[in-house]
């Protein structure tokens, strides 16, 4: 079976290795890539086949709905969450229209778990 790969997308690295921590506990059959930023972000997402990418929104440059509209546009099927701490109801109202995940800051593991449990294990370079 093919390995699943997460790409978590965050310029703080305290988030990121928060992240870290739990697919290393919770989600072993999962490979995390990590970026610090768009740029970063929009090249790991050339060089391989994504399975899930969690994006943080307050970045330096691009903004995390900005970068996941750029990686759904280019591959519909891929899952993408915003993650941030802005938990307005116009920020999930944004995630909803473009067709993105919401997710909290923190990360709460059981929350990620039933989001990574509704994802198919097919990648979106395999769904047409």
């Amino acid at each position: 079976m093919e390995t699943k790969i997460a790409l978590v997308v965050d310029d703080s690295s305290l988030a990121r290795m928060m992240v870290r921590k739990i697919f290393e506990t919770h989600f072993r059959d999962w490979s995390l890539v990590e970026a610090r930023d768009a740029g970063e972000a929009l090249q790991r997402f050339e060089e391989m086949t994504l399975h899930l990418a969690l994006v943080d929104f307050n970045m330096p440059g691009m903004n995390g709905l900005d970068l996941a509209e750029k990686m759904r546009g280019k591959h519909p099927g891929l899952p993408v969450h915003l993650v941030t701490a802005n938990i307005q109801e116009s920020m999930r109202e944004r995630c909803e229209v473009a067709g993105i995940g919401f997710i909290e800051k923190p990360v709460d593991p059981g929350k990620l778990g039933v989001i990574m449990a509704g994802l198919a294990v097919t990648s979106y370079a395999d769904r047409s």
